[in-house]
């Protein structure tokens, strides 16, 4: 009734712009699906990276515009029509049908990457791995896969994995999720589905997020609809789709006064990738003890069934510390500077060490200060994969960026030298790949910050009235 009571309301000018703005949407679904589309019938994305990246882009190109629509301000009604509008008229039109499109669209896209092998990353199959581990009831922290200790598990999972001389790095929550995915089957199918699966308290999340601020839920397409969310998660399987549930998540909770349930979300999400953690100083700050209170008695449940492997917990998560580099922003040059790999390393952690105390004493809520975290995470490390931008990109469609947005399309590009490493088996990232990618996000960012200046500008010189 209430919805009736909207659309009657509701001037035919603002109905006639609901009507247009989702037949838009839907022709950008459309040709976004048609993008999507023949990327699993590609075969190994490894060697017909081209061919993906093509593909890629057009999505993205049609994302964009898509998101564009569903982010921007609906037209102003003129002053007399605003005049004779009913005091408690709704500020736009009911959009239970918009919603049900996105919906719909980002579904049709992960169903059709589905298929897809994870030939851009073998991550996927150490989740299976440290899975099997798990379900076994073997410890995998004390051991690499290539251990010997481990022979009677090297079967045609082990030749898929990278790294196999370095121990697991993925924390507590990561590895009983793969214990019960692998429990069931274990198989890039079956981790993607379960995947599925834990994105819809995501959605719902942004949605509870969303209608806090008088958003309208469309914006949900920002995140559903992203590329790279669809292609990272449900072509390659990667676990950041997990992060960002139990991250959005905790932060609903949060706003919605449920601080034990919010802080068990949390520790769900810092233990599923330690990055989540970035977030502590920030709820020091807002002083969230019950919230911090249980996500610590959480975390100290979930690392009880490993707590035998004692130094060795943090084995890997040592080795990826001290020795990864990959697509980084700024570590290639520093390192080019002070010529010292740790000395690069160690000017980046203080650099983020300063931001993170910098934006947890300066951001106005939780979800921006996640925002603000996660960017200067990525414009900060020395590790920069595609899949790093997923939480991010959830968070987006509450504080949308115009310079991440396009970021999360042009780091595509670091995929470009995969087929020589295949060829070769020499990894090389020439210099002009992150020069494209990270100057085209400065580039957006500063075009609109121009843009606002002018603005205020102009406002400044209207004459008052």
């Amino acid at each position: 009734m209430l919805a009736v009571r909207s659309v009657i309301s509701s001037s035919p000018s603002a109905l006639a712009y609901q009507v247009s703005r989702n037949r838009q949407i839907v022709t950008l679904g459309i040709l976004l699906l048609a993008a999507l589309a023949p990327i699993a019938a590609l075969g190994d994305l490894s060697v017909r990276t081209g061919s993906l990246l093509i593909l890629w882009g057009a999505a993205h190109a049609f994302y964009l515009g898509a998101a564009w629509i569903v982010t921007r301000a609906a037209p102003s009604a003129p002053t007399h029509a605003r005049a004779r509008a009913p005091a408690r008229a709704p500020t736009h039109a009911p959009a239970g049908g918009g919603l049900a499109l996105v919906g719909g669209v980002a579904l049709a896209a992960r169903l059709l990457v589905l298929p897809s092998a994870p030939s851009l990353s073998e991550d996927v199959y150490r989740y299976l791995w440290d899975g099997r581990l798990v379900s076994e009831g073997v410890n995998p922290y004390p051991h690499a896969p290539d251990d010997p200790a481990l022979e009677r598990f090297h079967d045609g999972l082990r030749r898929h994995l990278n790294h196999a001389d370095v121990p697991t790095i993925y924390p507590p929550a990561a590895q009983l999720l793969f214990g019960a995915v692998a429990r069931v089957e274990p198989s890039p199918l079956a981790w993607k589905l379960a995947m599925l699966s834990l994105e819809i308290p995501l959605w719902i999340a942004l949605g509870s997020l969303l209608r806090r601020r008088g958003l309208p839920p469309e914006r949900l397409l920002v995140f559903a609809w992203n590329p790279l969310v669809i292609i990272e998660s449900y072509g390659s399987g990667h676990l950041d789709l997990v992060l960002a549930a139990f991250l959005t998540l905790g932060l609903a909770l949060a706003e919605a006064r449920r601080p034990l349930s919010a802080g068990f979300s949390f520790a769900l999400a810092a233990l599923t990738k330690y990055t989540a953690l970035f977030l502590v100083p920030f709820y020091l700050r807002r002083r969230e003890f019950k919230l911090l209170a249980a996500a610590a008695a959480a975390a100290v449940i979930l690392f009880l069934p490993f707590a035998g492997a004692g130094r060795s917990l943090w084995a890997g998560l040592a080795a990826y510390l001290a020795h990864w580099e990959y697509n980084g922003a700024l570590y290639g040059i520093l390192r080019a500077a002070t010529r010292s790999d740790d000395s690069a390393r160690l000017i980046l952690a203080g650099a983020l060490l300063v931001a993170t105390l910098a934006i947890s004493f300066r951001a106005r809520s939780a979800v921006g200060a996640a925002a603000a975290l996660w960017t200067a995470y990525l414009l900060l490390s020395p590790t920069v994969f595609p899949w790093y931008l997923v939480p991010l990109i959830a968070l987006l469609p509450i504080v949308p960026d115009a310079g991440l947005l396009a970021f999360s399309g042009l780091v595509a590009l670091s995929y470009l030298p995969l087929p020589a490493y295949q060829a070769t088996g020499i990894w090389s990232l020439p210099a002009w790949i992150p020069a494209v990618e990270y100057g085209g996000l400065a580039a957006v960012w500063a075009g609109v910050a121009l843009n606002r200046a002018r603005r205020r500008g102009a406002a400044r010189a209207r004459p008052r009235t």
